[in-house]
């Protein structure tokens, strides 16, 4: 049986159309039939391309294995032809496996030898875009000096071919390089270049996405009102444009600046649009209800508090988090026991652990509350209010004599009632 050219042609023209749009289901089930067509043609240079085009589609689908037997069997082709393009572009292809294993040293070697052997005619931007996978892998390795300098030979030759995306792209990335070795300044000055050629080309998808990390820094530097401009912008662009998944994001980003900045009815008010926009996992539905039960607990709306704790509670459950359902039951327990005391001794803090003035240790908590059931009559409540106290006093290598003589009290208390 022979193979047809156009046949394989078509193949691979749909299948990298539904690789540009994410479609990766469909795009590995049409480039994996372009590679059965390319068997058929028996042309070793074509098998060669399906093959590491089906792989990277395999990498994006996390079936690394095949992607890695694939890579190599294209190199050992590209070898036998003395293709260098391909030889350097199946060792960036097992390069990016490697990332994705984390084994980082490989991965940064087989980079090293895809760049080495690159041919100089070859396309420069290709180039360039290799230099920027090694960066990323340096910039995971936490090598910041060795992911600046390629990336700046990256910046380089987008320069002399003037690819001022490219080069926006680059800069963002220098830029959180700068902010993580703490050059703050050189930071922003990269940033709002990055900002400045995004506006030129008129890409405002990417300049939304500049200003969210910009956003970021401002809020890591607590420097809120800087924050709060950029992110008032970030959402304007992406609703503007029609990207509700990232105003979701940006939205929830927001929540957390305002909670901050104790603007606590916009805050909420955030985390509703936030939800409004969300289409994702059910784990993002239940931080989101999470992050507004503690926000009501905050601003004293119990009844509301217990609403979206149920609705936390459910999506977590569907999610299959067991840790996080355990750590919300607790939560939702004490606040429908105990809602009475909470009120009464300003203790509602505890449960907040996203940033709020926590003003006593949690083992005081639960030892104050360990009192209190003690007073009412509640000995068992008590006891096991007592004996988390003394676990997480322990934790903390806090002092633990009073809870333990609070402990053996209740027991005591117990053991009498028993008789």
């Amino acid at each position: 049986m022979e193979g047809s050219f156009d046949k394989w042609q078509k193949l691979l023209e749909i299948g990298i159309g539904c690789l540009s749009e994410s479609n990766l289901g469909e795009a590995e089930k049409y480039l994996e039939a372009s590679l059965v067509e390319a068997e058929l043609l028996a042309v070793p240079v074509v098998i060669a391309f399906s093959q590491r085009l089906l792989s990277t589609v395999q990498v994006r689908n996390n079936k690394l294995g095949e992607a890695e037997n694939g890579f190599l069997r294209a190199l050992k082709i590209c070898i036998e032809l003395n293709n260098k393009k391909g030889i350097a572009e199946a060792k960036a292809g097992l390069a990016s496996v490697n990332f994705l294993r984390k084994q980082y040293s490989k991965s940064i070697d087989l980079y090293k030898e895809a760049i080495s052997i690159y041919p100089p005619h070859s396309s420069p931007l290709r180039l360039a875009a290799l230099y920027c996978d090694l960066g990323q892998v340096y910039v995971k390795a936490s090598d910041w000096k060795k992911a600046e300098k390629v990336f700046l030979q990256a910046e380089e030759i987008c320069k002399r071919n003037e690819n001022p995306k490219g080069e926006a792209e680059i800069n963002l990335c220098l830029g959180s390089i700068c902010y993580n070795c703490g050059r703050i300044k050189e930071a922003k000055n990269r940033i709002h270049k990055s900002i400045s050629l995004f506006t030129q080309i008129g890409d405002n998808i990417s300049l939304a996405d500049v200003h969210q990390y910009l956003a970021f820094i401002y809020f890591e530097n607590q420097m809120i009102e800087e924050a709060l401009h950029y992110q008032y912008r970030v959402i304007a662009l992406y609703l503007k444009y029609a990207q509700y998944i990232k105003a979701s994001e940006s939205y929830y980003l927001l929540s957390n600046m305002l909670q901050y900045a104790k603007i606590f009815d916009q805050a909420e008010e955030s985390l509703n649009l936030s939800l409004k926009y969300y289409e994702g996992l059910e784990f993002g539905y239940a931080i989101r209800y999470h992050s507004l039960a503690v926000l009501a607990i905050t601003r004293k709306k119990y009844e509301q508090a217990k609403k979206y704790y149920f609705e936390a509670l459910r999506h977590f459950q569907l999610h299959g988090d067991g840790s996080k359902v355990g750590e919300i039951s607790e939560e939702l327990t004490y606040l429908l026991q105990y809602e009475d005391y909470f009120i009464e001794e300003k203790l509602f803090e505890y449960l907040d652990d996203r940033g709020l003035d926590i003003q006593i240790p949690k083992y005081e908590v639960m030892l104050r509350l360990a009192n209190c059931l003690t007073n009412r009559g509640k000995n068992m409540a008590a006891l096991r209010c007592g004996w988390r106290a003394l676990e997480i006093a322990k934790s903390m290598k806090c002092e633990t004599n009073q809870i333990e003589a609070l402990i053996q009290s209740i027991s005591e208390r117990i053991r009498k009632k028993k008789d």
